[in-house]
């Protein structure tokens, strides 16, 4: 597709996808945005710089944003009618949970990422309004928490694209420790994967279905559930419940993941992956994805209601009950309940037009826990 890919949102996540973008062949303009005026365009000069050290010299500019005021950010988009919008903004990253004490982390770690949608949704549901206002055609790629995000908004018919993630990031360790096991190339493997966030999460430990494949041959049954997920976890490396943080952790594989997806889109490659939030459904699925359609591609022996319901039970590992119609999301029982008791914040349910209330809320209660 001509056209440009429009990156919002500058932090760590962004800013690896930004540098990663500036270094792809075939993009005819990219235009990165961040509240942030002043470091803003520092970090986009220093992704130019650095793909020029390696021959690339992409058009790129920086724009400022600020997606709470919808109708400047409805000229922005009318100005430059991005092909796609990749969305990387959030009022507080994931992993800032993990430097609140020891002893807090642990406990809002069981209540799962439900609890904290407000501060991914916020932005996105601006930005979600300011594209529909704009009228402009555009597809658009949210980062911020799709599993949560999407189905939410799309109960309001905001709907994004398509998320970024999140079980995708579980593929590639579990291609590795099929190949390590069977000693073949990884790119001979083959993973169908439907579950939630909260599989990545939890080790493991959430409802998932899983298919895997060597040489076109079906192996599942030599790597039973209870023996995956603990080799899935060693080979990632990463302890999720790990406390004592003082910033992000390496976030470049999924910086990968999440402009993968961008990049299908914008060059219409029709290529089958694994994403979450397609259609405003929640949780992750296979995906194919081209500029035109974005087909939920249901593997065999799984229906679609089938994969739906995984994700819904796997909802509730993330604090999550249910979304209703009006799109209000409801913790469950545990996690309202850890919430209330860990940081005094009493609030079961979560209405979509009192997410920016709640989201500052909540900032302010993680500020006053902190200190």
């Amino acid at each position: 597709m001509a056209g440009s890919i429009l990156v919002i949102g500058l932090g760590d996540l962004g800013f690896h996808i930004l540098q990663f973008l500036t270094r792809v062949t075939g993009v005819s303009k990219i235009i990165s945005a961040d509240v942030n005026a002043e470091l803003g365009l520092v970090k986009t000069r220093d992704a130019i710089f650095g793909a020029s050290q390696q021959e690339f010299y992409p058009d790129t500019s920086f724009t400022p944003m600020n997606l709470y005021d919808i109708d400047g950010t409805v000229e922005i988009l009318q100005r430059e009618r991005p092909t796609v919008i990749c969305n990387v903004t959030s009022l507080m990253s994931w992993w800032v949970r993990h430097t609140l004490p020891a002893e807090v982390y642990k406990r809002l770690n069981v209540a799962g990422s439900g609890p904290w949608v407000p501060m991914h949704l916020s932005l996105t549901h601006s930005l979600m309004q300011a594209v529909k206002k704009s009228k402009i055609d555009t597809r658009v790629v949210n980062c911020s928490f799709s599993d949560g995000v999407n189905p939410v908004l799309g109960k309001a018919g905001l709907a994004p694209t398509i998320g970024g993630g999140n079980t995708a990031l579980l593929i590639p360790p579990i291609k590795m420790v099929v190949a390590e096991k069977l000693k073949v190339p990884m790119q001979t493997v083959d993973v169908s994967f439907v579950g939630h966030h909260s599989v990545v999460t939890t080790g493991m430990k959430a409802p998932y279905w899983v298919r895997i494949f060597a040489d076109n041959k079906d192996v599942t049954d030599m790597f039973p559930k209870d023996k995956l997920g603990p080799l899935v976890m060693k080979a990632r490396s990463r302890g999720m419940g790990a406390t004592g943080w003082t910033g992000p952790p390496p976030q470049q594989a999924t910086a990968s993941f999440f402009l993968r997806n961008v990049l299908a889109i914008y060059f219409d490659k029709h290529e089958l992956l694994h994403a979450s939030g397609p259609h405003g459904l929640q949780g992750g699925y296979p995906v194919r994805l081209s500029y035109d359609d974005v087909e939920v591609v249901m593997p065999e022996g799984l229906t679609l209601k089938e994969a739906e319901q995984v994700n819904a039970d796997g909802a509730k590992y993330d604090g999550i009950e249910e979304i209703k119609s009006d799109g209000t999301l409801v913790l469950t029982d545990e996690a309202a309940k850890i919430m209330r008791e860990t940081l005094g914040y009493d609030r079961p349910e979560y209405r979509l037009d009192d997410v920016t209330t709640i989201a500052r809320e909540l900032l302010d209660v993680v500020k006053n826990r902190a200190a």
